[in-house]
């Protein structure tokens, strides 16, 4: 009978912690997107994103790449030669980096990838984008 009554008095005890939780809202209707302006400097997204790419098939490890470019980040999706070590993977991204920073001077920031579903995806965005 004591089992019992504990087993409840513990169990109330919880629901009524679990009354008091606090609920977060997310309200993102107050947000406004713009997207970028079409040319930044003389060159239109789509040209910017194609000398970068041409910059980044001069890298001996990269087998196929594709870039899309939005304002001032270049979005970049790597594929390498296969069976590279984790370390040569992070200086090929360094690499990339460098690589599509000096290849388009406005470009303040990279988002490099070489998953390859995500790949995958930056190839259509290029494709919608270019057609």
């Amino acid at each position: 009978m004591k089992k019992r009554a504990g087993l409840i008095l513990f169990l109330t005890g919880v629901f009524l912690q679990g009354c008091g939780a606090e609920v977060t809202e997310n309200n993102l209707s107050h947000l406004h997107f713009v997207k970028a302006s079409a040319e930044i400097g003389d060159k239109t997204p789509e040209e910017r994103g194609r000398a970068i790419k041409k910059r980044l098939y001069q890298m001996e490890e990269v087998t196929g790449c594709a870039v899309v470019v939005e304002g001032h980040t270049a979005i970049i999706g790597l594929r390498l030669e296969e069976n590279m070590e984790q370390n040569a993977i992070s200086r090929v991204k360094k690499e990339a980096d460098s690589a599509a920073k000096e290849a388009d001077e406005y470009i303040e920031s990279t988002s490099i990838t070489m998953n390859t579903y995500i790949v995958s995806m930056i190839e259509e965005m290029e494709r919608k984008r270019s057609g």
